[in-house]
């Protein structure tokens, strides 16, 4: 795990065996890219490679991804918060109000929308293309795609409408995950197919129309 952005370690806390954050760290970002007062809470790390009170640029290690704090499996739990953490360093929101959250943190999109906008307009320059699309849609097809078909064991049309909705998806900032179905018809008569992914379900009309959102 490393810092997305410059800032601050105001807090690096090893698990205690009973808070369900585990080891994890709070980083008081002082990006100038950033669109308002934001910390970013890291939990769960199997190992903390910073100390309270060190300056972490991008790229500089955090910790190790790890399960700490009584979960069964390693994953990087990340959290955008709006300011420092009014309930002390093991704040947890389980439990809140929709309310509560919204007003303690970021809603991921919003913030990140709200960043690229600031860097876009910074000498009114755009992101290099490179940065921000590294493959076309031929090779997000057929080396991308194809392989997450391969690992679920779903049989796979690089030409299926299908996946033409997978590619355009992604370039919407949408990302799918691996198949979990074949391709299914639906519609009276026939209107398109649809499948089933990690995160969403696909729809591919005959005429073209392409959706991520049912």
């Amino acid at each position: 795990m490393v810092a997305p952005l410059s800032g601050i370690v105001r807090a690096a806390l090893a698990w205690n065996g009973q808070q369900g954050e585990g080891n994890h760290v709070w980083l008081e970002l002082d990006d100038p890219c950033l669109p308002g007062e934001t910390w970013l809470h890291v939990d769960h790390l199997l190992r903390i490679d910073c100390w309270v009170g060190q300056r972490l640029m991008p790229g500089d290690s955090v910790g190790l991804c790890g399960r700490t704090g009584g979960w069964d499996c390693a994953h990087a739990h990340t959290e955008l918060a709006r300011h420092a953490p009014a309930q002390g360093w093991y704040q947890w929101p389980y439990g809140w109000s929709r309310a509560q959250v919204e007003a303690a943190y970021w809603e991921p999109r919003v913030w990140w929308d709200a960043a690229t906008a600031l860097v876009l307009a910074e000498g009114n320059q755009p992101i290099p293309p490179e940065v921000v699309e590294a493959m076309n849609d031929w090779e997000l097809t057929n080396y991308v795609l194809a392989q997450l078909y391969s690992w679920a064991g779903v049989p796979f049309n690089p030409d299926s409408g299908i996946a033409k909705t997978w590619v355009a998806a992604l370039r919407a900032g949408v990302y799918a995950g691996r198949p979990r179905t074949e391709e299914r018809a639906w519609g009276d008569p026939q209107q398109g197919v649809w499948a089933e992914y990690d995160h969403r379900v696909l729809i591919y009309k005959h005429d073209g129309t392409m959706s991520w959102n049912g």
